[in-house]
C-alpha cells in the first residue's frame, strides 16, 4: 500500500478533478518522473492507497466528489495553502474570505484532523513585508 501525494507539481482538486477521478474509475494513472523520465503505472484501488494526500490551494471543485472517494474506500486529508497575498502576486486564487470557508466546510465534512493548513511559502517584498505575514497569520489562524 502507498500514499498517493496527489497535487504536489499542480493542483489537482483545483484543476484537474475530472481528471483525477476518471483516473480513479481506471484505477490506475502513470507518473512520470521529471528527471530519469522514466514513467511509472501507479494503481489506484482503494486497496492500493493507504491514502491520498491532496495538496491544494483551492479544493472547492472537489467537494462534490469526496463521498465518491468515501463510499468506494478511500482516506484522504488535504495540505490547504492559505496565505491571502496581494492580487499582484496571487491572482488566481479564490477571495480569502471563500478560502475560510471552504477550510472550514472540508473540516466539518471530513473532520479537522483531515485538513492541514499550510502558510507557504512566504514571499517577502514592498507589497508583504514581515509585518503582512504576521498580521496574516494572525488573522487566519484566528479566523481557521
Amino acid at each position: 500500500m502507498k500514499i498517493i501525494s496527489a497535487s504536489r507539481r499542480t493542483d489537482i482538486p483545483a484543476f484537474y478533478s475530472k481528471w483525477f477521478l476518471n483516473r480513479i474509475r481506471a484505477g490506475f494513472c502513470h507518473w512520470l518522473n521529471p528527471f530519469s523520465k522514466q514513467v511509472y503505472r501507479v494503481l489506484l484501488q482503494p486497496e492500493d492507497c493507504l491514502a491520498i494526500v491532496f495538496w491544494t490551494r483551492n479544493p472547492k471543485p472537489l467537494l462534490p466528489h469526496l463521498d465518491f472517494l468515501t463510499d468506494r474506500g478511500y482516506y484522504f486529508y488535504f495540505h490547504f495553502t492559505m496565505i491571502g497575498y496581494p492580487k499582484a502576486i496571487e491572482s488566481s486564487n479564490p477571495p480569502l474570505s471563500v478560502s475560510i470557508d471552504t477550510f472550514k466546510e472540508i473540516s466539518e465534512y471530513l473532520s479537522p484532523d483531515r485538513v492541514q493548513w499550510r502558510y507557504d511559502p512566504i514571499v517577502l517584498s514592498d507589497l508583504t513585508p514581515p509585518s503582512f505575514h504576521l498580521q496574516q497569520f494572525d488573522f487566519l489562524s484566528r479566523n481557521l
